[in-house]
């Protein structure tokens, strides 16, 4: 009887110490997973120990591109923007970033550096790996220092990321959300708040006779379900023109779809086509 006593001790100890190694192991795989979810962060700087190679080759000129893309997301004239009217791909170093796993989607980013003689700069840029989709990079962190003082930083809560802009003139607010596979325009309200903003310019008629004010910017559109949804039409800086230019063509719950007209006031403006977000041809 006291040989099955001891026994049975024994077994129970046995239970309660495996049940507290499975417990442990558990509570060590839950630590794990939410240590790879990030569901709330702030982008307010760049962690130098994880910057990684540096990309070289064709993939650098890819890359270079799809920050240029990323750029002329922004509706008014970026703080770099006379920097940028020079070739200056030569200036460019990009580097291998750490992965962001945002809403359980897995972000690549990049470091961008440009070493400009009298002004340095660096940026983080994320890029979903869709081809040929423009909207599949964001710049989510900026630090300009030079005559003019820039500073770019982010808020990611779920799968939406707001980006704070910091100049010298200039403090605005844009909101992005993570659908689709894409970066998509992100809206609280169901109208532009301020749907035209900027300076007045003088614009001419073709014909040179007539001319009236038109502000420097300028969004007409309708929100859908917080995304741009329908015919619209914006005028907004682009990096090509060194100018704001006038754009025409539809959204389809925040991406772009069809033709996409480009109207800078002469007959040689460009017009895009795409495909669901999925830019097509140019011509």
């Amino acid at each position: 009887m006291r040989f099955f006593k001891i026994i049975t001790i024994c077994f129970l100890g046995y239970l309660i110490i495996s049940c507290k190694r499975d417990n442990s192991k558990k509570n060590e795989i839950t630590k794990e997973i939410k240590s790879k979810s990030v569901t709330d962060t702030l982008i307010t700087d760049i962690d130098l120990k994880k910057i990684g190679k540096e990309i070289a080759g064709r993939e650098k000129k890819d890359m270079i591109d799809k920050y240029y893309y990323a750029i002329n997301r922004e509706v008014e004239r970026p703080e770099m923007a006379d920097s940028f009217m020079s070739n200056i791909d030569s200036l460019f170093k990009i580097y291998h970033y750490k992965v962001f796993v945002i809403n359980s989607i897995k972000i690549n980013s990049y470091v961008v550096k440009i070493l400009f003689e009298d002004a340095q700069y660096i940026s983080i840029l994320l890029i979903l790996n869709k081809e040929n989709y423009p909207n599949n990079c964001l710049v989510v962190y900026e630090n300009l220092k030079s005559e003019v003082n820039y500073n770019c930083y982010s808020k990611i809560t779920n799968n939406i990321i707001t980006i704070n802009k910091v100049g010298n003139s200039k403090k605005t607010i844009e909101k992005y959300i993570i659908e689709q596979n894409n970066f998509l325009e992100y809206f609280e309200n169901s109208q532009i708040d301020i749907p035209k903003w900027g300076q007045e310019e003088i614009i001419y008629t073709k014909d040179g006779q007539d001319s009236t004010y038109e502000y420097q910017y300028i969004l007409e559109g309708k929100i859908k379900n917080h995304l741009k949804h329908g015919v619209w039409d914006e005028k907004k800086y682009i990096l090509q023109y060194n100018k704001s230019v006038w754009l025409h063509g539809e959204y389809i719950n925040g991406l772009r779809n069809g033709e996409w007209i480009y109207d800078e006031g002469d007959p040689f403006s460009k017009t895009e086509v795409y495909d669901m977000g999925k830019l097509i041809k140019i011509y």
